[in-house]
């Protein structure tokens, strides 16, 4: 009698996991529900919000945004650097970097619908007075956890990751002096990637490493102090182009490398998915995926994974060149291909995008 009570109850707890995973859109679980989008147009210096990412996926028809948010201080960023757009899920700030240097801080993302209140948006810079010759910023991430925020910078006399600790209490018209990771060797960082202390980077180049002296692309594992030198992924079964950007699924545990096909002259796939346990093993890896075909996303030069939500989205551009035109992945190791949005209104120019998870 027990035993059979005990089976009956077993098998419940089992059907009840078991719809709750079916019924499941958000956290740890990698769904697709309640998740926003938001993009800059450097057109005209607003920020674009979907707040249904779901939505702007089935929509048969370009789909304008729900709302435009505005701020005279946007004119900072019109020169957007390319990734230069990321999202604190946490405290829900938006953060939009320019190749200038100069930032701009959204708070309160979540339910701004136009005009921005001037205690709402907050600019600073990083110092002009610590920058590499010709030095122009790239890509940008936010780790929520730690509330510091990395800018990639590239110049004449060599490559950096800036690190901005404490970037949500930068206060109005602060310079940031320079602290960059460590890092020895390298060249062409357009790349990077952090979450809960850990940060990722894409470098073009750099020192030959091992004992085949491997040389090339190569993606690198540390901290805010400086990359581990163990922790180093590179060869010729990587895939990793000469221009590479980054997005991190910390849900999964993946982190999405995409190449810009057209500067490679390859046709490999424009995205590489490695599994962050890959780092410490052997230098030369292959992808544990790829997505996304040479032919249809020929020219990928932005990635956005909103980290617990299994979305993935990029940009296209050619040079200093952006367009209007989103890629979208939904559920995007499940091997789905991208949707291609087309934005309206017309003439818009995205250089980032960033991705809400817990956008309801």
């Amino acid at each position: 009698m027990m035993n059979r009570l005990f089976q009956g109850l077993l098998a419940s707890v089992l059907l009840l996991s078991l719809a709750c995973k079916e019924t499941d859109t958000g956290g740890s679980s990698g769904g697709t529900g309640g998740a926003a989008l938001y993009a800059f147009d450097t057109t005209t210096s607003k920020v674009f919000v979907w707040t249904d990412l779901n939505a702007l996926y089935s929509s048969t028809t370009a789909l304008a945004p729900t709302y435009q948010i505005t701020s005279n201080l946007f004119s900072k960023v019109t020169n957007l650097a390319w990734g230069g757009v990321c999202f604190d899920s946490q405290r829900g700030l938006l953060y939009l970097v320019s190749d200038t240097g100069d930032i701009v801080r959204l708070s309160r993302i979540r339910s701004q619908t136009g005009s921005v209140s001037s205690i709402d948006v907050v600019s600073f810079r990083l110092s002009s007075g610590d920058r590499l010759t010709n030095g122009k910023f790239g890509q940008s991430s936010l780790d929520t956890q730690n509330d510091s925020l990395y800018i990639t910078e590239s110049g004449d006399n060599g490559t950096r990751i800036w690190a901005v600790p404490g970037a949500s209490g930068q206060f109005q018209d602060a310079s940031v002096s320079l602290q960059a990771i460590q890092m020895s060797g390298d060249a062409g960082g357009t790349g990077v990637a952090a979450a809960s202390g850990v940060v990722y980077a894409f470098l073009k180049d750099g020192n030959p490493v091992g004992m085949d002296a491997l040389t090339g692309p190569r993606l690198r594992k540390g901290t805010a102090a400086g990359f581990d030198p163990a922790q180093v992924i590179l060869g010729s079964s990587t895939g990793l182009g000469i221009y590479g950007v980054m997005a991190l699924d910390t849900a999964n545990g993946y982190l999405f490398v995409g190449r810009h096909n057209t500067d490679a002259g390859s046709t490999a796939a424009p995205i590489q998915a490695f599994r962050v346990g890959q780092f410490g093993l052997s230098y030369n890896q292959a992808p544990a995926a790829t997505l996304g075909s040479a032919t249809d996303q020929p020219n990928l030069r932005v990635l956005s994974h909103p980290g617990t939500k299994d979305w993935l989205v990029g940009l296209p551009g050619q040079g200093t060149v952006g367009y209007g035109t989103i890629y979208l992945w939904k559920s995007p190791l499940g091997g789905t291909a991208a949707k291609v949005v087309t934005v309206t209104p017309s003439g818009s120019v995205l250089k980032g995008a960033a991705i809400d998870g817990n956008a309801s």
